[in-house]
């Protein structure tokens, strides 16, 4: 597994061209009638930061593989969304370039903010990083009146690649860490209370904000860290860890993570051109090979300092690799689809310098366009391939 994730390594750096990715609104906002079923699994720490990151979350655990997530319009005049998951309701609303958590409701909690906190600031790319600050009010079991306050980070720290559960790889990963700090307090419910609260006009007050933050008794801290893949609308995986900060020193008290199927987002959504055109964009881009050694009808042929190879699909469906190392290296050769899913075993194999034929069956895939990948010595090389 180690030589493979340098390999890995290897292939993200000669990516990283044009090919960051980017948060939009167009491309990740959630939408109305959007339907997903992610899965539970064992705590993942989120990894270092940086560019040409690999995060390698081949070996996760699940937990709970059915955990649904819905989003709807809060009604048909409505600007605000509503995501349901674990008996909880959050709202959320866009305006201009910026999506905002209104607040949430579930059996016993319901909190409004009178500030809303700022989640996203579209278009969102590595290295950005924006502070904002919330207050809400709300009750708990309608006995008790809850006042929240706090601040919260959110920054693109790091993008890379991400081995998913089952071995296949994401490329152009974003990933976003949201830090938020908050104080509560409660009292004892009074009828009326939130309606006397209505009638004072509000004014946030951040210097008291951080006051309370440095000095009250205790304070909760929650991280959470979400991987976007480019073309893809939701989160492919998201930890949370949970803190209770008392005095300067900070306990944990929860921690765990999700994993949301790319193909979950691929199949489940309707109509979601905007994401689809942008993993075909990219795909175009990786897999491309300007060579100018010639194509036919039947195959492509490329050279190099490195390597010759001609690739060729008899009417069996046979994909034949035939290739000249001009240098012993490890050969890496692996089958993909458009949407970047791996279909064939990843072969790889340190060779000398010298002839040698590698054959994928393409018998079991419908008619289509494929990716053929090889890295050669840590570089890498892609090709197109039509099967009629």
């Amino acid at each position: 597994m180690k030589s493979l994730l340098s390999l890995l390594f290897a292939s993200v750096l000669s990516f990283q061209l044009s090919a960051q990715a980017t948060l939009n609104s167009s491309c990740n906002l959630p939408r109305s009638g959007d339907h997903l079923v992610k899965q539970q699994v064992d705590y993942k720490a989120p990894g270092g930061k940086g560019v040409g990151v690999v995060w390698d979350f081949s070996d996760q655990t699940p937990l709970n593989d059915h955990y649904e997530l819905n989003y709807r319009s809060l009604d048909a005049h409505s600007d605000t969304l509503v995501g349901t998951e674990h008996r909880t309701m959050y709202y959320y609303h866009l305006r201009g370039d910026s999506l905002y958590s209104l607040g949430y409701e579930n059996p016993t909690t319901l909190i409004t903010y009178r500030k809303p906190e700022t989640l996203l600031v579209f278009p969102f790319i590595y290295g950005r990083t924006f502070t904002d600050y919330f207050e809400g009010t709300g009750s708990y079991c309608s006995r008790l009146d809850i006042h929240v306050q706090g601040k919260s980070q959110v920054t693109a720290d790091a993008s890379g690649m991400l081995v998913l559960p089952g071995g296949d790889t994401l490329r152009h990963v974003l990933r976003v860490h949201h830090r938020k700090r908050m104080v509560e307090s409660m009292e004892p419910f009074t009828p009326g209370s939130s309606l006397r609260a209505d009638t004072v006009p509000f004014v946030l007050d951040r210097d008291s904000i951080d006051w309370y933050l440095a000095n009250d008794s205790s304070s909760l801290q929650v991280d959470t860290w979400r991987w976007y893949a480019e073309g893809y609308r939701y989160p492919v995986f998201e930890s949370v860890e949970g803190s209770v900060c008392r005095q300067g020193s900070e306990s944990p008290y929860f921690a765990t993570s999700f994993y949301y199927p790319p193909h979950e987002q691929y199949y489940a959504l309707d109509d979601d051109s905007d994401n689809r055109e942008r993993r075909d964009g990219f795909v175009e881009k990786e897999y491309s090979v300007s060579n100018g050694n010639g194509e036919d009808g039947n195959g492509k042929d490329y050279s190099d300092e490195r390597i010759s190879y001609g690739i060729s699909i008899d009417a069996q469906g046979e994909l034949k690799i035939d290739y000249l190392l001009n240098e012993s290296a490890d050969v890496l050769i692996g089958l993909y689809d458009l949407q970047g899913r791996q279909l064939s075993d990843v072969r790889r194999q340190e060779k000398p310098v010298g002839r040698y034929t590698e054959t994928l069956s393409l018998a079991g895939f419908p008619d289509g366009e494929y990716l053929l990948r090889l890295v050669v010595g840590g570089k890498t090389y892609g090709e197109k391939v039509l099967k009629r």
